[in-house]
Order: C-alpha cells, then sequence, then structure tokens
C-alpha cells in the first residue's frame, strides 16, 4: 500500500477548479509545492514535483496542470492577488497576527497544534522548527500551552518577544482540586474562561540563549495570576532579582494553566510559521494530589484538537510502541485523524526489532493518519546547529548511534526525514489552509468589526444628563475632590496619619530578652523616653554563695531593661536606668489607630531563643560562635512580618480619609439635589468607586509587603553597618550592667541615665567603672547571641524605612492623584464602561486584524479592500 502522502486527496491536491470552488474568485497553493529561496539572489525557487512509481506526488495531477497552479501563476479572490507562492510566507505571517490578537471568537483560524505524550521528543522537535535553542529540560511548556510565531526579519537581527496571552481568570480553591472536580463543563479547574483575551508583554530579548531563563520565568508569572506578572521578569523584577527559580516554581499558587505564553521570534532565514506546543500527555502524576492535571492535561490536548481548523502535528517517539499512545487515542476520539501530521521522533533510537512496523506505519497500514509521517532525529544534547547537521547525516546513513543506522528500508520516504522537510511541508499546509479559508475570514471580521462599531456609537463617552444643573453639579464635584486632596486641611490629616503609620513601624522593632539560667532577666525593649529597671521589693543583700558564684550560677532576679527607642539613633540618647518599678510606665506610649500594636515587638527574641535556632542550624563540627546565614535571615523576615497588621489599619484609615473629604464634596456640590434618586445613586457610586480604588492600592501595598517577607533584602550597607553597631553598643552596655550586677560588681541601686542628660563626671565614673569590674567576669558567653540581636535590629531599621517611605510615596502618587482618577466618575455606570472598555479594546484588535488581512492584496490595485459594505453582503 501506498504511504497517504502519495494518494491523490482533496486537501492536498489542488488544481485550478478545485481551488477557484473554494475560493469562488481564487486559486490556492498546492500543498506539496514547497518555497524555496535562492541564497545568491533571494529569488523564490519552487521545487519541481517528483514522480514515484509513476505517479506525481501529492496527487494525480497532470504535469501540464501542476504547472498551471505554480504559485507564480495563482489568484487569491481576484485578479490583484498575483505571485500567490511568494506571499505563502505572508500569508503564515498573518495566521501567527491573527491568532496572537485573539480574534478566534469571530473566525475559526487555521492553526498547526503540536500534541505527543511526555518524552515524546517535543522539546528538540520544537527547538528545530523554531531554529533556536528553546529549553529542552523538564519543567519548561509543561504547564501551559506555548504559542511560537517565526518571523523573517528583514534587518538581519534577531529577537523574541515574550508575551502573556490571558484567556481564563484564575479562581483559588477553597481545598485540594480532585480528579472529580474536573467535568465537561469545568475542564481546567481552578480556572475559568474569560469574555475576552488580555495580553500582556513580558519581555523582549535579543541573546537567544536568554530564552530558557526568560520561559520559565514567564511560566511563573502564568501560574501567579494574582500577582504582577512584572514581579517574575528577569533582570527586572523583584522575585526574579532576588528569588531561586527553583523554589518559585514550586511554590506557584496554580500547578497548571490554559494560559498562554507566547514567543514573537524575528531572525533572517525563519520561516513564516506559527504554532501551538501543548503539555506532554501523561498517565500518572508524581504526587497522587495533583491526579486531577491528568484530566485537565488531557481535556486542553482535546480542547485544541477539536479546532476544525486545527492541523495536528502528531510527535510519537521510535522507541516506544506508538499503540501505547494516549494522544492518538485523544485524536481519533475527536475524529482528528484526517487533519493529522504524524512526527515520528527519535529516529536514532530505533532498535531493529521494530523497523516492521514503523515501515507499515509509513506505507499508511498502521496508524494511519491523512497527512502521513515524516521521520526526525534531533539529540537533545546537541546544539541547535550541531543538531541539524547530526540529522542530515543520519538520514544520509553517514552517522550511527548506539549501534543504529537509519535502515535502507526506508529510502523511499527519504523526501520525509528530517525537520526542515518537515518545516517545508507544514508551511505549505498552514498557508494552503489560510488561503481557502481567508475570503470566510475576512467576512467574518469585517462583519464583527462593523458590529462593534455600532455598539460604540449607542455608548457616549459621557452619559447625556436630562437636567442641566444635574451636569453642572457633577462636574462641580470633580473640582472640589480635586481641590480637596490638595487641602492643607486635609493633606495636614494625612500627614498626620503617615506620621502615625511611621512611629508604629518603628516603635514595634524586636525587643530582645536576655535572660540566663538561674539569673536575672533584661528586657531590651523599645520605648521612645526611658529604659526601666524592675527590681525585687527589697535589695537582696550578697551571701557568700552570690560572692562566690561564677558568672553563669547566679541567684535568680529577674531584672526588666526595656530599651532603646526606636526614632532615636542610639541607645545612649534614650535611655535612662531608674530603680523605680514605675518607671516601666512612664514612657510615652503609641496615641491613635495604631496603639494596639504596640507591644508587637516586645519580646520578640530572646538570646537562649537564639542560641537554640543557631544550634540547630549548625553543621557538625562548625565552630559554636559561627552563625549560619538561615538563622540572620529567618529572625529578620520574622521580625518584618509584624508589619502586616498596621499596613492594614494604615489601608483602611487613608480610606476612610478619603470618604470622608469625598463626601464632603458630593455634598457640597449637590446638596441642592439631596432629595432626588441622583443624589443617592451618587453617594453609592462614589462610595464603590473609593472602594474600587482603595482595593487596587491595597494589592500594589501587599505586593510590596510580601517583596519584604519573601527574602532578607540589603541594598544600602552604609546604613545597615551604621544601625548594627548602634545596636551592638547598645546591647553590649545592657548587657555589661546586667552582669555586673548579677555578680554583685556594681550597686544595685545603680541608676542609669540618658548619655546626654549625663554630666562628664558621671559619664567617666560608669566608663571607669565598666573598665575595671567588667573583665572580672570574662568573656560574655552570651556575645554571640547579642551580635545575632543586633543584627536582627540593624536590619529591621533598615527595612523599616525603605518600606515607610516606600508605602506612603506609592499611596500619595497612586491613590490621591486627583485629577485622573475621579474621572471615572462620570462613567454613566460600571457595566457601561467595562462593556465599552471591552469593545474598544476589541475594536483595536479587529482593526489591527482587518490591516494584516488587507496587505496581503496587492498595494497597486485596492479594489478588493473591503471597505464596501456592498462587497461584504455579497458574500465575495
Amino acid at each position: 500500500m501506498r504511504p497517504p502522502s502519495r494518494k491523490p486527496r482533496l486537501d492536498d491536491s489542488v488544481d485550478n477548479q478545485s481551488v477557484a470552488q473554494s475560493f469562488i474568485r481564487s486559486h490556492a497553493p498546492s500543498a506539496e509545492t514547497r518555497l524555496r529561496v535562492n541564497d545568491d539572489d533571494q529569488e523564490p525557487m519552487f521545487l519541481e514535483r517528483r514522480l514515484v512509481g509513476g505517479g506525481e506526488l501529492g496527487g494525480s495531477t497532470p504535469p501540464s496542470q501542476a504547472a498551471d497552479i505554480s504559485f507564480a501563476q495563482t489568484s487569491f479572490s481576484h485578479p490583484t492577488f498575483t505571485n500567490i507562492g511568494v506571499k505563502l510566507r505572508e500569508f503564515n505571517n498573518t495566521v501567527g497576527s491573527l491568532q496572537q490578537l485573539g480574534v478566534s471568537h469571530v473566525a475559526e483560524l487555521p492553526e498547526l497544534v503540536l500534541v505527543g505524550d511526555q518524552s515524546a521528543g517535543k522539546s528538540s522537535l520544537m527547538s528545530g522548527l523554531a531554529r533556536v535553542d528553546l529549553p529542552r529540560s523538564a519543567g519548561v511548556g509543561t504547564r501551559c500551552p506555548l504559542h511560537i510565531r517565526l518571523i523573517d526579519s528583514s534587518n538581519g537581527h534577531w529577537s523574541c518577544t515574550v508575551a502573556l496571552q490571558l484567556d481564563y481568570d484564575f479562581e483559588p480553591p477553597r481545598g485540594k482540586i480532585k480528579r472529580s472536580d474536573v467535568t465537561s463543563t469545568n475542564q481546567f479547574p481552578p480556572w475559568v474562561k474569560k469574555s475576552h483575551r488580555d495580553s500582556k508583554i513580558f519581555k523582549t530579548i535579543f541573546d537567544p540563549s536568554e530564552i530558557e531563563d526568560v520561559l520559565r520565568w514567564a511560566q511563573v508569572a502564568v501560574l501567579n495570576p494574582l500577582s504582577d506578572h512584572e514581579l517574575y521578569i528577569p533582570g527586572d523584577g523583584a522575585i526574579a532579582r532576588t528569588g531561586d527559580l527553583g523554589e518559585a516554581t514550586r511554590n506557584s499558587a496554580a500547578q497548571f494553566s490554559p494560559n498562554i505564553i507566547s514567543l514573537e521570534i524575528k531572525g533572517p532565514e525563519l520561516p513564516g510559521l506559527s504554532f501551538y506546543d501543548l503539555p506532554g500527555v501523561f498517565l500518572s502524576p508524581d504526587q497522587e494530589e495533583d491526579e486531577y492535571i491528568v484530566k485537565v492535561v488531557r481535556n486542553l490536548t482535546s480542547h485544541y484538537i477539536r479546532r476544525e481548523g486545527a492541523i495536528i502535528m502528531w510527535a510519537l517517539p521510535m522507541n516506544a510502541d506508538p499503540e501505547n499512545s494516549i494522544s492518538l487515542g485523544i485524536i481519533r476520539e475527536a475524529k482528528a485523524a484526517q487533519r493529522t501530521i504524524g512526527i515520528m521522533t527519535k529516529a536514532d533510537k530505533l532498535a531493529p526489532e521494530n523497523e516492521g512496523q514503523w515501515l507499515a506505519m509509513f506505507n499508511g497500514e498502521k496508524q494511519s493518519v491523512g497527512h502521513g509521517f515524516f521521520a526526525t532525529s534531533r539529540p537533545p544534547e546537541e546544539t541547535l546547529e550541531s543538531a541539524a547537521k547530526w540529522e542530515q547525516l543520519f538520514f544520509a546513513r553517514e552517522r550511527a548511534t548506539g549501534g543504529n543506522t537509519w535502515p535502507t528500508d526506508f529510502d523511499e520516504f527519504r523526501d520525509r526525514c528530517g525537520v526542515n522537510l518537515l518545516s517545508e511541508y507544514i508551511s505549505v499546509q498552514l498557508g494552503n489552509a489560510f488561503a481557502k479559508s481567508l475570503p470566510t475570514i475576512k467576512g467574518k471580521v469585517y462583519a464583527r468589526l462593523k458590529e462593534v462599531e455600532h455598539q460604540l456609537q449607542g455608548l457616549p463617552e459621557i452619559p447625556h444628563n436630562v437636567e442641566h444643573e444635574v451636569k453642572s453639579s457633577l462636574f462641580r464635584f470633580l473640582g472640589r475632590m480635586k481641590g480637596a486632596v490638595k487641602d492643607s486641611e486635609f493633606l495636614s490629616e494625612w500627614n498626620t496619619l503617615n506620621n502615625q503609620f511611621r512611629d508604629i513601624v518603628f516603635h514595634i522593632k524586636p525587643t530582645c530578652r536576655v535572660k540566663e539560667p538561674a539569673t536575672q532577666t533584661i528586657d531590651l525593649s523599645d520605648c521612645d523616653t526611658e529604659v526601666s529597671a524592675v527590681t525585687p521589693s527589697r535589695r537582696p543583700r550578697p551571701n557568700d554563695s552570690t560572692i562566690r558564684s561564677t558568672p553563669t550560677k547566679r541567684s535568680r532576679i529577674d531584672e526588666v531593661l526595656p530599651f532603646t527607642p526606636v526614632k532615636n539613633e542610639s541607645f545612649s540618647s534614650n535611655i535612662v536606668f531608674n530603680a523605680s518599678p514605675a518607671a516601666s510606665s512612664s514612657h510615652a506610649k503609641i496615641q491613635g489607630p495604631f496603639a494596639g500594636f504596640s507591644n508587637l515587638g516586645r519580646l520578640a527574641m530572646d538570646i537562649r531563643e537564639i542560641r537554640n535556632q543557631v544550634m540547630k542550624k549548625q553543621r557538625p563540627g562548625m565552630p559554636r560562635d559561627l552563625v549560619p546565614d538561615e538563622v540572620r535571615e529567618c529572625l529578620c523576615l520574622d521580625a518584618v512580618k509584624k508589619w502586616q497588621g498596621p499596613l492594614e489599619t494604615y489601608i483602611e484609615m487613608t480610606a476612610e480619609l478619603l470618604e470622608k473629604v469625598a463626601h464632603e464634596a458630593l455634598q457640597e456640590s449637590l446638596g441642592v439635589l439631596r432629595r432626588r434618586l441622583i443624589f443617592t445613586e451618587c453617594e453609592a457610586g462614589l462610595k464603590q468607586f473609593i472602594n474600587d480604588l482603595v482595593t487596587e492600592q491595597k494589592g500594589r501595598l501587599c505586593d510590596m509587603y510580601h517583596s519584604e517577607t519573601y527574602q532578607m533584602y540589603i541594598l544600602n550597607e552604609d546604613t545597615f553597618t551604621r544601625y548594627r553597631a548602634q545596636e551592638l553598643e547598645q546591647l553590649r552596655r545592657a548587657r555589661a550592667i546586667f552582669r555586673l550586677k548579677g555578680a554583685a560588681l556594681i550597686e544595685w541601686g545603680y541608676e542609669i541615665k540618658k548619655l546626654e542628660d549625663m554630666s562628664s563626671e558621671e559619664k567617666d565614673r560608669e566608663h571607669k567603672i565598666l573598665s575595671q569590674q567588667l573583665p572580672k567576669l570574662g568573656r560574655d558567653p552570651y556575645e554571640t547571641e547579642i551580635e545575632v540581636a543586633a543584627f536582627v535590629r540593624g536590619y529591621y531599621r533598615t527595612a523599616a524605612a525603605r518600606f515607610v517611605e516606600g508605602v506612603t510615596m506609592n499611596v500619595n502618587s497612586r491613590t490621591l492623584a486627583g485629577p485622573n482618577g475621579y474621572a471615572h466618575l462620570m462613567e454613566e455606570d460600571e457595566n457601561t464602561a467595562s462593556l465599552r472598555d471591552r469593545l474598544k479594546g476589541e475594536l483595536e484588535k479587529l482593526s489591527q486584524a482587518m490591516s494584516s488581512i488587507n496587505r496581503l492584496e496587492s498595494p497597486s490595485d485596492r479594489s478588493m479592500t473591503v471597505a464596501s459594505d456592498d462587497m461584504v453582503d455579497d458574500g465575495f
């Protein structure tokens, strides 16, 4: 039996009459005619149709007729469409443009879809088709579809624009997704189809070696739809700059997405080609809880295969049994076998005993598909250039691998061996399918464009009000609102709120409990004015055991030293030691809306707990005073995580302040209409507007918070070093006095003042006491822990200054921007405004689609350009 590719078929053998019928007044390129470009003069060359066994390749059209349907002599829908063969590349580029614009809801587009089971060699095949080294390792393109568009660049430069095509919204599941949750009406949980496509540019690169990293991060962005995609852009995004790619992938919000990552690759001598690459289908996931993904991936593959305009590229490896192909089962279920091109990958892995089975497939005797089979061999360890040469030598039997050579029995099919021949074939197939369907596509796009224009005409930009007084009042309200956010009274209140937010963030700097077994306790806590020492009701009288005790065996006396005010930069300027217990209540307290958070940082650290963490994280044999970085980072991140409550309160208070100002402006502007319905509706609309505005702002500020709590980050090292030194000096001074009191080497009632309140004599006296008595105690056994606590407090101050300034600046520039934001209040209603925006976006895409289609026409004669309603009404 002859292979399907050598049988006459309606879609492969196209003569003048069949083309004219399908185009109405046009011809289409023959499916088997290949476009070649001469390297010297860049003029199009067309290969001669080869005769095999007396028949013509691809059909029974006689040679004389074959000449008639060459690309140079056919036309498209009109005599102006000449040289259709030259336009093959333009046709395929236009298909790619329309696919990226997302107009498939208007007209079904022909498309190439690459499917296959896991480990079918699709990654190497993709690299060969795209003529660039795409990632071939696990984890790229396996969790969402890819759309690759190849464009020949006339300027000779290579570039790749990666974009996110978002057709689905993410609805976070309440629990784990089960296999039973995947149904015919809910095929891709937790994703829900959107009414329109959102496209977001991710990154444009000019070095092919960057593709793998960019693609991997783009996939992470797709799998985290609730976060700003810009956070994951390599080199620019905060998470991509400081985070680990593997960890980010593992911690993604979703395990899979039907949204698309698109690659628009421009470069010299690239084929005008575009195709979809789908995740490989499989039967068993790595984790039992991911069983649902098996059905989701199968549904996705079936979804693309069932599109009537899809030409399926079915990849199956020659080192596996084709009868076990899951993809073939899906293709047959969709009744898409006649639209399928079989691509045998890993030809170098063919075992000699299996040659007969694969030869039968070439001959159309087994696993028959409409376009027959191609064979490819692209070793994944080879670079792009060497892989192409390797494949050429392999099929020419000039290279063997693993003891295997390409069997001579396959010589009859050498015109179907190699990625380059496959690329030529699918280019022609896609261009031919597009040429056939172009009149229909054009008509539908134009009809929808006119329909959208008509709908927009019924949605004026500013609604017409019945009463002129209402309209004037609304404009007065806008003017009052713009001025209100710049009013000195409002700014004063908001500045107060900012200062209170700043104070609480600095106030809750983590305090440290200094306590040894069987000894006193010093609480190094934050206070604005003083540090107090809580003493027993009577002074303990030193006895023999106290005098003889070592620093680690002292009587248990708890002493609390609230410590190191946040707003000042040094311990010396803020500490007063008081013998009275009442002193602890005399320092300034946080007032206002943030008062409830004032104790968040109290006793957040304990030197004994720090020691425990160090010991747990240390590897055996490490010095005890060598602190793992993980301990420092963990303590630092725990400290800044306490900002969440104050941040939420700050957002709520900002919203209340903004709502108050807006309500006053509404009362002043529309007060005369208070008894009418318009006032109530405006009041409700204003509240909703502010809620939406605050929700949007909250998302941005939460992103800032998550960036701070995601990973420790220090850029301003000078500031951090200064803060850490100040904190270390404070902690060491307090620790020294604690140890001396515990050893009875300093009088129990010693009063410690702020350094700025001390006279020179008092300073000298304290310095002399510490210098003389402290060496008697020897090295502090908790010196390492004290250094860690100082590191954490120094980092906290550095990060707090950055966070407070960033939050308040963001609110000032985004929420209180004024003139631009409040124009939204003039919308007719939310649904109308949303519909208007969606229609505008669709109109822009349809206009671009029409431009792409019209560019296929001859520039010398625009008589066929669809600018006439009569032509459309006639159906071409």
